[in-house]
């Protein structure tokens, strides 16, 4: 059949639209900007299921490095056609721009929200052989001998960073921080006793808790855990003026098609609203997050300005 010029232009507009009608036709590739091990279990208990909902592989691509943010640059740079999402943190994607003096890019504005998905609250943990057994009576000795009383930092620019700053401004302490390269040496920096406190991810530090290796104060979210059911909320003991929780959301190239980032957000919400995969999400210490794109993008926006807010209170920038 012979095209029109009129016909052949038709066709060229209209190609975007049945692109999208036949997403996805091939694998995709979901980066996480992180190493193996950490919290990129979440998408690989995920990625198995989003495969099963859209129809093809879903390829689990770690991208390390600089807090998150080579992997973002990467999936910044890619094609906006919905075949490379990104599942990362809340460093990456909510604190990094307030703490790096020469961020390459800003997350809320370069990419596309699709869904905050999994949360987890933090936990303030120190070693057992001390005698606090509430956090008003740390907080008290730490008042009493400024600067004798150190922390354990698993990672500058961190949420355990941010929050423990955020602590010591509130309640006027001078408690020093002992930076480590991750949050497996900052939990061990307690447990043998070189530093006394942290306060880290309750799905990180559960074990050590249940094993006696340490003793947990107060966990950070809003609601006592179901893990830690006898240890309170800084919420009810008066001591946060709102939750904090680490979280970990999925993002897309900016300009991604509307239709696909509600398809991928509809899967998203499918599988974690399964029993099996929630468990096992659980399991870990974490919580499934239901949310939609718009409330993603509220979210990661509003978590933005309170994590800047605090960086410049405390003075907080890496280089």
């Amino acid at each position: 059949m012979r095209l029109t010029r009129r016909t052949a232009l038709g066709l060229l507009v209209a190609s975007p639209a049945l692109a999208e009608s036949r997403w996805p036709d091939r694998r995709l590739r979901l980066v996480v900007p992180s190493a193996a091990g950490g919290y990129e279990v979440y998408a690989r208990i995920l990625a198995p299921r989003l495969a099963e909902l859209l129809g093809q592989p879903v390829i689990v691509d770690n991208k390390p490095g600089a807090n998150g943010i080579i992997g973002m640059q990467e999936v910044q740079r890619s094609a906006p056609d919905g075949y490379t999402f990104m599942f990362a943190h809340v460093g990456a994607i909510s604190i990094g721009s307030s703490i790096y003096p020469n961020m390459p890019l800003d997350p809320v504005d370069d990419l596309a929200s699709i869904s905050v998905a999994v949360t987890s609250p933090l936990v303030w943990t120190l070693n057992p052989a001390l005698p606090f057994k509430t956090m008003p009576d740390f907080i008290a000795k730490a008042r009493a001998e400024p600067g004798n009383w150190r922390y354990g930092l698993p990672s500058s620019g961190s949420i355990p960073h941010l929050v423990a700053e955020d602590f010591k401004i509130r309640h006027k302490i001078d408690m020093p921080a002992v930076p480590y390269r991750s949050t497996p040496q900052s939990l061990m920096a307690v447990i043998s006793g070189e530093v006394p406190i942290t306060v880290d991810s309750l799905g990180a530090s559960a074990g050590h808790i249940a094993g006696g290796k340490l003793r947990a104060l107060a966990v950070t979210s809003r609601a006592r855990s179901d893990r830690l059911p006898d240890v309170p909320t800084m919420l009810e003991l008066g001591l946060d003026r709102r939750e904090w929780v680490a979280w970990y959301a999925f993002m897309a190239p900016k300009g991604t098609p509307d239709e696909i980032i509600q398809r991928l957000n509809g899967a998203i919400n499918q599988a974690l609203g399964e029993e099996a995969i929630a468990q096992r999400i659980r399991e870990l210490g974490a919580s499934p997050r239901i949310t939609t794109p718009a409330e993603t993008l509220a979210f990661i926006t509003a978590e933005r300005a309170d994590f800047g807010a605090i960086a410049k209170a405390g003075k907080i920038r890496v280089e």
